[in-house]
């Protein structure tokens, strides 16, 4: 099984393989073009298995395993489905997402990813996918997902709740992976594979408003509270408080704001 190369570049970031890099775009481009190109009629509207083995199946597999005929040329490679591991979610650690969730992953799209934003569906449309996605996984007939977080009032970001974040990211050591000024070069970096096996870069904290999630900053502090299923990124929800997580969202936003401002001085 053939994984994207991945190499340390001079200035210490992560750099794919270029070959690979273009090729994704490529497949990107042809399967953007492709939806584009379908105006979908009264008497042809896909739903369900129809929109799934159309749409979804070329990255996903038809069995939903993740091994669909663009597999090789993906870099990160499609989800799994049959594990009932999801990332993006709004509820506990190793809970299954709920359906708004799903919804909002499949409408906006996952950053950084192949997985492109699904907004030529209509929502009836979406919501007939569920099943389908459910129907991979045994985790759906005997888990029920738990319900959303609460998200508490945010905090005004201050120069004190960065300052009190940089301290968290070391206490917890963030930097093991996202590196020490959060360009995800730490010493664990190149050695991090999710539950797949499949070798996992961390986040770049610098590149500011890239984020998979989602790039607010209560999609951040989602991320620190409820981790991501099926990767080393965990959920901080019972170690830290709450005012703690969003110190932690501000000083995360503030690496990404430093390298703008540099960027705009030069």
């Amino acid at each position: 099984m053939a994984y994207l190369k991945v190499k340390k570049g001079i200035n210490g970031g992560h750099n794919l393989c270029w070959t690979n890099i273009l090729s994704s775009a490529i497949i990107i481009v042809f399967v953007s073009m492709l939806c584009l190109g379908n105006t979908v009629m009264a008497g042809d509207r896909l739903e369900g298995k129809d929109l799934y083995n159309k749409y979804c199946a070329p990255c996903h597999g038809e069995e939903g395993d993740g091994y669909g005929p663009l597999y090789g040329a993906l870099y990160p490679k499609p989800r799994d489905f049959t594990k009932g591991q999801y990332k993006i979610r709004t509820n506990a650690t190793g809970s299954l997402p709920t359906d708004a969730d799903l919804i909002h992953v499949i409408f906006v799209g996952v950053h950084g990813t192949s997985m492109m934003p699904w907004d030529i569906l209509d929502l009836d449309q979406i919501k007939s996918l569920l099943p389908v996605l459910k129907s991979f996984s045994e985790a759906w007939q005997y888990r029920k997902p738990e319900a959303s977080v609460v998200v508490g009032a945010e905090m005004t970001a201050t120069q004190k709740t960065i300052a009190r974040g940089k301290e968290l990211y070391f206490q917890k050591e963030c930097f093991k992976c996202h590196g020490e000024t959060g360009n995800g070069d730490g010493p664990s970096s190149y050695d991090l594979e999710d539950e797949w096996g499949i070798p996992i870069l961390p986040y770049d904290f610098t590149r500011g408003d890239k984020f998979k999630g989602g790039a607010t900053n209560r999609d951040i502090y989602m991320r620190f509270t409820t981790g991501m299923n099926g990767t080393p990124m965990p959920s901080f929800a019972n170690e830290l408080s709450d005012e703690d997580r969003w110190c932690m969202v501000h000083f995360v936003k503030s690496l990404g704001e430093k390298k703008t401002t540099k960027e705009h001085a030069e």
